[in-house]
């Protein structure tokens, strides 16, 4: 159970570093460029992860006690709360890239600061994937149905990867060849989780209806539990990014 639960997060960051290490055959700007967003993705990718993780302690409380309607409930709103939570940071992130980018890496070379901009757009697309993709995960772990992430895990990279020779070697697109690979590949990942989430008939059953429902008081257990943690782990990638930002300044 604990094998398929790190390799599969190995798996989830070597999606960014598997753009970083192909697109590196078009320049020094545009591996600079999205070693820096990468950065700022990861971050992302943390709280998003530590958010799906502390809200699934509450679904995994539901099962131990053999309450097969909370659990399916609460994983329902797990998902609402993912989904809600990751479309705001894109959004926010779709309309201030540039302004985030500037703050963080201001004084890099324009071509450096370019191609940025260019991966930071495209794969902010896809953090609602990567929510529903982290809620999804977590879920599975709470059945201890690990190898079924690790597979999907494995799939998502073979596409990337996939894709990335596809956009770097034989399309020629640079920086967005690597990023709207990796963009499909997460949606990809994401609802292959879903659908096998809706198609489960032991441990936790999500239905559609209760993704779209909005349960005041479950959501507030999630929170209670989920925003410390992705807090917490927040902090970390955070001090990260902004030592990157530092040493940008050179």
């Amino acid at each position: 159970t604990v094998l398929p639960l790190v390799v599969e997060q190995i798996l989830v960051m070597l999606v960014g570093m598997a753009d970083t290490m192909m697109v590196s055959h078009v320049g020094e700007a545009a591996i600079s460029g999205v070693a820096l967003v990468d950065m700022v993705n990861n971050l992302i990718i943390t709280v998003l992860a530590a958010l799906a993780t502390g809200g699934a302690v509450i679904v995994s409380q539901y099962l131990g006690s053999q309450n097969s309607g909370g659990a399916n409930r609460s994983a329902g709103q797990l998902i609402t709360v993912t989904l809600l939570f990751s479309a705001a940071v894109m959004v926010l992130c779709l309309v201030l890239h540039k302004g985030i980018l500037t703050l963080l890496y201001g004084s890099v070379e324009q071509e450096v600061m370019d191609a940025a901009v260019t991966y930071f757009f495209i794969s902010a697309l896809s953090f609602p994937f990567l929510g529903l993709y982290n809620s999804a995960a977590a879920l599975f772990r709470s059945m201890r149905k690990t190898p079924i992430t690790m597979y999907v895990s494995i799939f998502m990279n073979v596409c990337n990867v996939a894709g990335n020779a596809l956009g770097v070697f034989v399309l020629r697109a640079g920086v967005a060849g690597v990023a709207v690979p990796t963009l499909l590949s997460r949606a990809a990942a994401s609802v292959i989780l879903l659908a096998l989430l809706l198609k489960s008939k032991s441990g936790v059953s999500v239905k559609i209806k209760e993704i779209f429902s909005f349960d005041k008081s479950t959501i507030g257990r999630i929170l209670k539990i989920a925003v410390p943690n992705g807090i917490e782990n927040g902090l970390f990638m955070l001090g990260k990014v902004l030592v990157t930002s530092i040493v940008a300044l050179f």
